[in-house]
């Protein structure tokens, strides 16, 4: 067994993952966080591993369309007026991700950690006996016209084809055939054979925070207050207590910004929230998580009702949710499924969003006791598994399964 006693500050997906690593490692662990396991971003995503997702979204095309997307009401994309100075180092760097060296890196890296998500993944799915909560259906993602699809086919899509994504191209009778009960609002589409999803996110997070407790683990709902590594351990000021490890991992998402900032490492991340509004879809039924890619929306069958999730809303973490958004959305699921669904419930919460598309994985340079595993965006649940696992080797001494220098805290430096 090891000696040593690791902290680790927050207890979403990315955290709980970690922790199960380095519980079945041998460390003693004690997650903190001020909210119940899966409870924060963890709780609202689309469901997804998405085995695709090997592209940064900074490339000049995207770059370009922005204005456009922020001037139109139903687009994916809007901004809190005034949260735009807090985008300002964010747009520069994302800018300078933008280039083609910059972008092709970024590709290599998403795929170097794409390539260990479903070996990991199942790894813990088997630790925790949650299999019962991933089904294994593929993915549709639509699109609306002809054009589109055909721009894709020889884009983004085919950019992930080179990359070994597994896909197939589907006309809009083949679509039917995949989900019967979606309206005819699409062209066609590409279906990825090998994705799978989860029935419920948040159910997948208590069930990996269960089998950690009751394999020893320790569970602190607290607020953290500050982080002091010093040289032989890190001091954790929380509300009321402090205490002290041995190493700590810093996977609070939004408020990591903040953490690291107070080590002297500034990290360009901002707050990108993301809606999910879960819909009671009548006597239809949908087999498959099913996006339409025009408007960033996917629909999820989910326990409890088919989940509507999608937009990127740059805001404070903090600010109330904006009713037109979730709107929007509703507008797009009407078109999609051709009925008028009710909604169950609505739902908003912050993405922690880096400007090159990629996580900060890794040990602080300048700190050796502190790692970091946060900043995943729209890929928390995608790559929860293997940055536990990578943080473990971190904490282990090891050389890393994945090169971590793409993913380093200081790259923005």
């Amino acid at each position: 067994m090891q000696s040593s006693h690791i902290g680790i500050l927050g207890a979403g997906v990315v955290g709980l993952a970690t922790a199960l690593h380095l519980q079945k490692a041998g460390y003693k662990v004690t997650l903190i966080d001020r909210e119940a396991p899966g409870m924060g971003a963890s709780f609202g995503n689309a469901g997804l591993f998405a085995d695709y997702a090997r592209l940064p979204f900074s490339k000049f095309a995207m770059m370009r369309k922005m204005p456009g997307m922020l001037l139109d009401k139903t687009s994916p994309l809007s901004m809190q007026g005034s949260y735009l100075p807090s985008l300002m180092p964010y747009g520069w760097e994302f800018l300078k991700a933008c280039f083609p060296a910059k972008y092709a890196k970024g590709k290599v890296a998403l795929k170097s950690l794409q390539e260990l998500t479903r070996q990991t993944d199942q790894e813990l799915l088997d630790l925790t006996n949650a299999q019962d909560l991933v089904k294994a259906e593929g993915c549709l993602g639509l699109f609306a016209t002809e054009e589109g699809f055909a721009t894709a086919q020889q884009g983004d899509l085919q950019e992930r084809r080179d990359q070994g994504v597994n896909l197939e191209f589907l006309n809009a009778n083949q679509v039917r055939e995949l989900e019967p009960d979606l309206a005819d609002f699409h062209a066609g589409g590409v279906f990825y054979p090998d994705t799978r999803f989860t029935v419920s996110p948040v159910e997948l997070c208590r069930r990996y925070a269960d089998h950690f407790t009751a394999n020893g683990g320790v569970i602190l709902q607290n607020q953290v207050q500050a982080v002091e590594p010093g040289d032989y351990d890190v001091t954790v000021r929380l509300t009321g207590d402090t205490v002290k490890y041995d190493q700590v991992v810093v996977c609070t998402g939004v408020a990591s910004k903040e953490i690291l900032a107070s080590m002297g490492i500034k990290i360009p991340m901002v707050s990108e929230r993301g809606y999910h509004l879960t819909l009671d879809i009548g006597a239809k039924a949908l087999s498959r998580p099913v996006g339409w890619l025009d408007k960033a929306v996917f629909l999820t069958p989910m326990d409890g009702g088919v989940r509507l999730a999608g937009t990127a809303e740059f805001a404070f973490a903090d600010a109330p949710l904006n009713p037109q958004r979730a709107d929007a959305m509703l507008e797009h699921a009407k078109v999609m499924l051709g009925n008028n669904p009710s909604i169950k419930s609505t739902w908003v919460g912050s993405r922690p969003s880096t400007p090159d598309s990629l996580p900060v994985i890794g040990t602080v340079d300048k700190h050796p006791r502190v790692k970091v595993a946060f900043g995943h965006g729209h890929l928390g649940l995608t790559f929860a598994a293997v940055t536990g696992k990578l943080i473990t080797e971190c904490v282990q001494g090891q050389a890393t399964s994945v090169d971590l220098t793409p993913f380093s805290a200081t790259r923005f430096a």
